[in-house]
């Protein structure tokens, strides 16, 4: 049973439906940001979350007690300045589990800091590491270069629809992809690196013709094709996901 979690990212999209979900689920959670030079949308999505008693922005860093998993979305790892490398290093060494998740167009990334923090913590009986790479991940506080954002925007804005591409080959709601990460790990699953994939095949399909979008053919990177995949429940249609996207959109505007 999970009773307390750091989110480290916890102004990514992922990283702050995750500390939603977890709140949701009771968890103690602390949110982290990459960096402490934050800006208005990063402050924007921790007031939000901050009125929950489950949850706190922790600001010095530093944890004594023992904590059951460490979140690590990477996805904004750039703005890590190196000095603060350590501090995250020691984070991990309090923790039961370490979960490091990211695109997996940045699997590399994932992959070299993954390697890191591990190879700085000493040998720990009955801790677990597990990376999970994401597809498209679209839904509320979806990064503002992605073609769903774009889309979006152009409507609201009462802008001409322009033709616009998708280079993805799946697309996950981003509340079922902090689900899908919080039953993963309550299952104890073995496994220590996994593709999440959308149960509905016809997910992407649905997502394009809903935005009028054009699907431009990809080919996965190999050591994507070789990673174990774990499909994700879609427990919002994808018109309910563009749905709140869209809503969020607007009351940010």
């Amino acid at each position: 049973m999970m009773k307390n979690a750091v989110v480290l990212g916890a102004t990514t999209q992922v990283g702050f439906a995750l500390c939603q979900y977890l709140i949701d689920k009771e968890v103690e959670v602390t949110g982290l940001v990459w960096s402490e030079k934050m800006d208005g949308k990063s402050e924007e999505m921790l007031m939000e979350i901050g009125r929950n008693a489950f949850f706190s922005s922790q600001s010095d860093r530093f944890f004594n007690q023992s904590i059951d998993a460490v979140f690590y979305c990477l996805d904004e790892i750039d703005k890590l300045d190196e000095k603060e490398q350590k501090q995250y290093v020691d984070l991990a060494g309090n923790a039961k589990k370490l979960v490091f998740i990211s695109s997996y167009r940045k699997i590399s990334l994932n992959g070299e800091f993954r390697q890191h923090v591990m190879s700085m913590l000493p040998g720990r009986q009955g801790q677990s590491s597990h990376a999970i790479y994401l597809p498209m991940v679209y839904g509320p506080w979806q990064h503002e270069e992605e073609s769903v954002h774009k889309r979006l925007l152009e409507e609201l804005e009462q802008k001409k629809s322009e033709p616009m591409a998708i280079k993805e080959h799946d697309v996950l709601f981003v509340e079922d992809v902090a689900e899908a990460i919080f039953n993963f790990l309550i299952r104890d699953e073995v496994v220590s690196e996994v593709l999440f994939e959308n149960d509905n095949p016809k997910a992407m399909e649905e997502l394009i013709k809903e935005l009028n979008l054009t699907c431009l053919t990809i080919v996965e990177p190999a050591e994507v094709q070789k990673i174990t995949k774990y499909k994700v429940p879609q427990q919002h249609t994808i018109k309910e996901g563009i749905q709140a996207q869209r809503d969020q959109l607007y009351h940010r505007l």
